[in-house]
């Protein structure tokens, strides 16, 4: 036999034994369950029956069944099995990964909470949907075009930013040019010479001004006792308002009853006017009527006042002929 195909024999025996290897640590390794559970998502990434369960990070069973579910088809209904002293309880998720970028998915479940009711065997564990790859990719697609749509709005605005940052500078340029630096270098010494020709005035104002401030000290010192004197004045005037407060408050009170009263009066005052409106105005007709008699009777005797002794009128008398 030559060198090559010994060579190759030992590659295929070395190669069957490995996987012969990797068979019995693999079965070696599974964990068979007992304890039935199910749980759903709405994207399995790739969970097949066989998975392995891993509850907080120990194998603890397999998925035996992935398939669509009966009551709701956009769900997948994932049913496994752990080890009967597996302790999921409600606060327990479910949710699919991976140990490796190249292992296969599995089942992860969280531990849950220690003071959680404990599941029972066919109860449903809680299920946290897990980011897939697609949609990772999903999302850099979007933003990737709005990279896109901004790196394309700056191409247009650029030109009109740069446009404008070219005019400002040419601006500043055109300020700090040798004209206006001299421009300015003048009005600097002209403000120089103003300040040394009125350095005088100058010093005797700011000495005016030192004399005001002494005499503005010493009149706010004569003020003070006339601040104290005010704040006595109102202390007192607090005083005696809180000391009339309560009497003033009493004879208000007492007021405003009789004023209540004196509107019932009023009101029942009104009722009884209205009542008699009828009998007032006959009263005054009457009074009206013997005021009118009283005067005809007063102009009769004014004119003939005899009428008070005689009860029968004289014969007028006759004209002399």
């Amino acid at each position: 036999m030559s060198t090559e195909a010994k060579v190759g024999a030992f590659v295929l025996v070395s190669m069957v034994v490995l996987g012969i290897m990797v068979y019995f640590v693999q079965t070696k390794q599974a964990v068979r369950g007992e304890t039935s559970f199910k749980t759903y998502f709405r994207y399995a990434g790739g969970l097949s029956p066989g998975a392995l369960v891993l509850f907080g990070g120990i194998r603890v069973g397999e998925v035996s069944d992935v398939k669509p579910s009966h009551e709701d088809p956009t769900l997948i209904e994932v049913s496994f099995k752990v080890k009967r002293d597996t302790p999921l309880n409600e606060d327990s998720t479910a949710r699919f990964g991976t140990l490796t970028f190249i292992s296969t998915p599995a089942l992860l479940i969280t531990t849950g909470m220690n003071g959680a009711r404990r599941l029972q065997s066919g109860e449903t564990v809680r299920s946290e949907e897990s980011v897939s790859w697609d949609d990772v990719a999903r999302v850099a697609n979007i933003a990737a075009q709005s990279a896109n749509a901004l790196m394309t709005d700056l191409h247009q605005e650029i030109p009109t930013l740069t446009g404008k940052a070219a005019t400002a500078l040419a601006n500043v340029n055109e300020i700090t040019g040798p004209a206006n630096q001299q421009q300015i270098a003048g009005i600097l010494s002209e403000l120089n010479t103003t300040l040394n020709r009125e350095s005088t005035r100058i010093v005797q104002m700011t000495d005016q001004i030192s004399a005001l401030a002494k005499h503005a000290d010493s009149l706010v010192a004569s003020a003070r006792p006339v601040v104290s004197n005010m704040d006595r004045t109102v202390t007192n005037a607090n005083s005696t308002v809180d000391a009339i407060r309560e009497p003033l408050t009493k004879d208000l009170a007492e007021l405003g009853v009789a004023l209540q009263q004196t509107r019932s009066v009023l009101d029942a005052l009104q009722n009884a006017v209205g009542a008699q409106t009828e009998d007032i105005a006959a009263t005054v007709r009457n009074l009206r009527a013997a005021s009118e008699n009283v005067r005809t009777l007063t102009e009769t005797l004014k004119e003939r006042p005899w009428n008070l002794i005689r009860t029968t009128q004289p014969p007028d008398r006759k004209v002399p002929r």
